[in-house]
This record gives structure tokens, C-alpha cells and sequence, in this order.
């Protein structure tokens, strides 16, 4: 599980996440290393938003600007 929300007026992104969304954000962060690309992390289709009902994120865009 992997989520992420916005909180104190939209000035902070929070994280929420298991071993597997860790896991999986780490595979992402490590396949961009050196990459000067992009990767877009999408909410699964019919997400209702975080485990605990709360409104999550849709799409999450990391980029990479390059060495």
C-alpha cells in the first residue's frame, strides 16, 4: 500500500505506506537514479482513497533533472 495525501492546507504531502509500498517506491526512486526522465505513480482505478477512507492523490509525478 502506497498513498499519499495532502494535509496542513495543501503545504504537506503525506506518505502513508506498507513494507510492499516501500518496497515498490524504492524500485521506482532506484530505476530513475541517473535516468533525467520522469515516473507517474498512479491510484489504482476504483481507489476510494487511503485504507482509512480518507481523500489520496490520484497521480504522483517524480522526476529525475539529471547529473
Amino acid at each position: 500500500m502506497l498513498a499519499f495525501t495532502l494535509s496542513n492546507e495543501n503545504r504537506t504531502i503525506e506518505l502513508a505506506c506498507d513494507d510492499a509500498g516501500i518496497d515498490a517506491l524504492v524500485g521506482v526512486l532506484l530505476g530513475l537514479k541517473g535516468s533525467g526522465t520522469h515516473i507517474h505513480l498512479h491510484a489504482p482505478l476504483l481507489s476510494n482513497g487511503t485504507p482509512w477512507g480518507d481523500a489520496a492523490v490520484t497521480e504522483v509525478v517524480i522526476s529525475h533533472g539529471g547529473d
